[in-house]
């Protein structure tokens, strides 16, 4: 008997497998093709933080009188090059992707919506019926005949899927066709003949026991993704294992900083380093991955998440294998240089390039600032496990179910590490190019940027594994400090992290000429002036405590004498430093950077004498 869902098989040449509404009882169907499937279990995932995921099924099934396999278990965006399957026993001779068609009949009850439906069911029944005009008249008779063809046409409320997918990922394109009555009249067979009326002319219809429901022949179409592997082995067991690379699986990493008072003491060798000396603060340091399912079901299967960003030169570019996209230009597309094209990579659209999704790394580094300490990761052992290798690190998470469309949030790490604070101050001093000496005013014009003294933290990774680039929130238990950007720190490294804008710490800059030589020198046939200058900063702390501070000012021209044991970079000519971008490719550009430690109620008073040509 049929009833519910109906799989059908035949064997022979040809191996065919298609699923719809109805299906044999489980003892009709035919052992042979059944063991012929390929039954597939997710065995592993690797997910990484561009939107990218390999995975990895393992499938066991015996061949058949050919030698063959096969599933409908068929991907539907593995990247190019990355679809491999891998024999554990025996020999894979091929593996064929294609499309299946499959067609099943039946028919259904419906219930009658239409006049010419009510006729069809009611056919050869006496009744009387109202026809609409200027003069309503009842007429009886019996009715003898629908004028229609009755023709297989695509059902409206299920007319045909593209890409529609199971749990699994199996890509279906399925359609139902159902008997459709194509007519608009009818026969009556009355005392005086034989009567056509236009069913849309009936204003009232009568049948005694009357029928309302109607027999309709269907037709249901499906195609079907379908991959058949030749072993070249009859009825033999084989097992083997499917592996690709696809979109639609992502985690990001998110962070919270609980900053506390506590004196942190570093484990191990750390003696001599700047972050031995410095008098550091405990930070409790909590990792979670927040993973996103836009793929395909998966059932109690190890996750895992990568630090680090794989290169796939094709990952925008479908595998044949999947039956999806022409693959026509994707030589040219992802290796112009190759081709001898120039040729502007059209997947580059930034649509991962959030530092989020993508390895940024501070620009504040430092070199193994803590040795050979290890911090204490919370359940390391018993919640994940991590290795790393080639340039990237894995977390490894325990077995978890996420379906399709589901999110879940899995905490990762948690440390106990060291942080301590810094209070920083970047300014940059603009001159203009067109100042001239003045007896009234020896003032250089001047454009000073806001003078914003930063409360940051340096966060010094004290534990054996990497942090990830990842959103963090700082807090102070409850009490919320900032939110920033985590960049990647490796173990040993420092990252910096801005907090807020000091209000204690108030900042200001003066500038003043101190001297002038006209015609100095003579450059590209042009005369030019020696301008010499001296800046002097201020930084007030009103706080109740010493604070370390670490002040950079940038400026163009050359430093000739520096205070307080700053240090000097002398870079080529940037037109950031003069006003309207103006200045001349003569002058350089001047770094300094000053680090010290001031005292409630001092201040840090360092200065810079300099000098820079101007053009007459």
């Amino acid at each position: 008997m049929i009833f519910g869902r109906l799989t059908l098989f035949s064997v022979g040449l040809m191996t065919l497998f298609f699923s719809v509404d109805l299906s044999f009882a489980e003892n009709e169907i035919p052992e042979v093709s059944r063991i012929s499937e390929l039954s597939l279990a997710t065995e592993n995932v690797v997910i990484f933080k561009d939107g990218y995921f390999l995975i990895v099924k393992k499938g066991i099934a015996t061949t058949d009188g050919d030698g063959k396999v096969f599933t409908n278990e068929v991907p539907d965006s593995a990247i190019l090059g990355s679809f491999w399957a891998i024999a554990q026993q025996g020999k894979i001779n091929s593996m064929v992707a294609g499309w299946e068609a499959s067609e099943t009949e039946d028919k259904r009850e419906i219930n009658c919506t239409t006049v010419m439906e009510i006729v069809t069911a009611n056919l050869g029944a006496s009744c009387s019926l109202r026809i609409r005009g200027e003069k309503s008249e009842v007429v009886k008779g019996v009715l003898l005949k629908v004028l229609a063809n009755r023709e297989l046409m695509p059902e409206k409320n299920n007319r045909t899927v593209h890409g529609q997918h199971d749990s699994v990922g199996g890509a279906v394109e399925s359609e139902v066709l159902v008997d459709t009555i194509l007519g608009t009249h009818f026969l009556l067979r009355t005392e005086t003949g034989d009567m056509m009326i236009a069913a849309d002319s009936v204003s009232n219809l009568t049948v005694e026991g009357m029928k309302t429901t109607l027999k309709q022949n269907m037709k249901k179409l499906k195609r079907e993704k379908k991959l058949t592997f030749d072993f070249g082995l009859p009825n033999t067991e084989v097992e083997l294992s499917l592996m690709y690379f696809c979109p639609g699986i992502r985690w990001i990493p998110t962070y919270r900083l609980n900053l506390t008072d506590k004196p942190f003491v570093f484990k191990g060798d750390a003696s001599g380093t700047e972050a031995k000396r410095a008098a550091a603060k405990t930070a409790e340091i909590l990792m979670q991955g927040e993973i996103i399912n836009d793929s395909e079901d998966l059932i109690d299967v190890p996750l895992h998440v990568v630090v680090g960003v794989p290169n796939f030169r094709f990952k925008a570019s479908p595998s044949p294998m999947v039956l999806e996209a022409s693959l026509k230009n994707v030589l040219p597309a992802a290796a112009p240089q190759v081709m001898g094209n120039q040729a502007v990579d059209q997947f580059d659209n930034g649509m991962f390039s959030n530092a989020l999704y993508s390895q940024t790394t501070s620009d504040f580094r430092s070199s193994r600032a803590t040795g050979n300490s290890e911090g204490v990761v919370d359940g390391l052992s018993a919640d994940l496990t991590a290795s790393s290798g080639n340039d990237l690190f894995v977390y490894e998470l325990k077995p978890m179910s996420l379906k399709k469309g589901e999110r879940a949030s899995v905490r990762i790490l948690k440390a106990d590490v060291a942080y301590r604070d810094i209070y920083t101050w970047n300014v940059t001093v603009q001159h203009s190019p067109y100042q001239f000496a003045s007896g009234r005013n020896r003032r250089s014009p001047l454009v000073v940027s806001d003078s914003e003294v930063w409360h940051q933290i340096d966060l010094i990774n004290d534990t054996n594994v990497p942090w990830t680039t990842g959103a963090a929130m700082l807090v102070d238990g409850f009490q919320p400090l900032a939110q920033e950007l985590l960049t990647y720190t490796s173990p040993g490294g420092i990252c910096r992290l801005p907090m807020t804008v000091s209000v204690d710490l108030k900042a200001k800059v003066d500038d003043k000429e101190t001297g002038r030589e006209l015609n100095a020198i003579k450059w590209r046939n042009s005369n030019y002036s020696l301008v010499k200058g001296k800046i002097s900063a201020e930084l007030a702390n009103n706080k109740e405590s010493e604070v370390p501070v670490e002040v950079s000012l940038r400026f163009g021209g050359k430093a000739n004498t520096v205070s307080d044991e700053g240090t000097t970079k002398l870079e080529g000519f940037n037109p950031n430093d003069w006003s309207n971008q103006g200045g001349d490719p003569i002058n350089n550009s001047t770094v300094v950077n000053w680090k010290a430690s001031v005292a409630p109620g001092e201040c840090f008073k360092p200065t810079v004498e300099y000098e820079f040509y101007l053009r007459n």
